[in-house]
């Protein structure tokens, strides 16, 4: 075997070698490395979204809209600007929430809403309209309640309820008012 087809297999290995050093330097000097993440600035950013979700029928179960949703690295939060969630019953339209923010966290399965929130129901053949405006709330979505400890102010068709703070487990139907409690029944 001549010399030059002996040292071929160690000028290749060799030869690769140096490309690898060289690929690894031009990689560990770009800007957007893993390294030098700005943890200030979105990950990723979704304008005009609109998400739906459906049961096992094919019924409608969920709408979501908002202007904008994003998340920041490392960071277990979503974000939403200007989110409408409807929620439906067996296919037809339970109620209704916007907000000017809100911000979903997924590891919990929480989320909060907040500047100019509004929940609305509207009127059916056996109960009036609902409409609630409070300037926070937080929704668990596991334990199925939502609660806030800001003021709200509830309209049950003709009748209005005020109050600062509450807590409603779906489950259960129940709902606590916490303090301040004012209300005018108007049958």
């Amino acid at each position: 075997m001549n010399r030059a087809a002996r040292l071929f297999p160690l000028g290749l290995m060799l030869g690769m070698a140096l490309l690898a050093f060289w690929l690894n330097v031009l990689t560990m000097q770009r800007g957007d490395a893993p390294g030098k993440i700005d943890l200030s600035r979105p990950e990723y950013t979704i304008n005009r979204l609109t998400a739906k979700r459906f049961d096992a029928q094919g019924r409608p179960q969920q709408y979501l809209q908002a202007t904008q949703m994003w998340q920041l690295p490392r960071n277990p939060n979503v974000y939403l600007s200007k989110p409408r969630i409807e929620v439906f019953l067996q296919g037809l339209p339970d109620y209704t929430v916007t907000a000017a923010a809100g911000r979903y966290h997924k590891q919990q399965k929480t989320a909060d809403f907040s500047d100019n929130v509004r929940w609305e129901r509207k009127a059916t053949a056996d109960a009036p309209a609902i409409l609630l405006q409070t300037s926070v709330l937080h929704v668990d979505t596991v334990a199925r309640s939502a609660s806030n400890r800001a003021p709200l102010v509830a309209d049950y068709g003709t009748s209005q309820l005020k109050s600062t703070g509450f807590i409603y487990q779906q489950d259960s139907g129940q709902l606590n008012l916490l303090s301040n409690v004012r209300i005018t029944y108007a049958p």
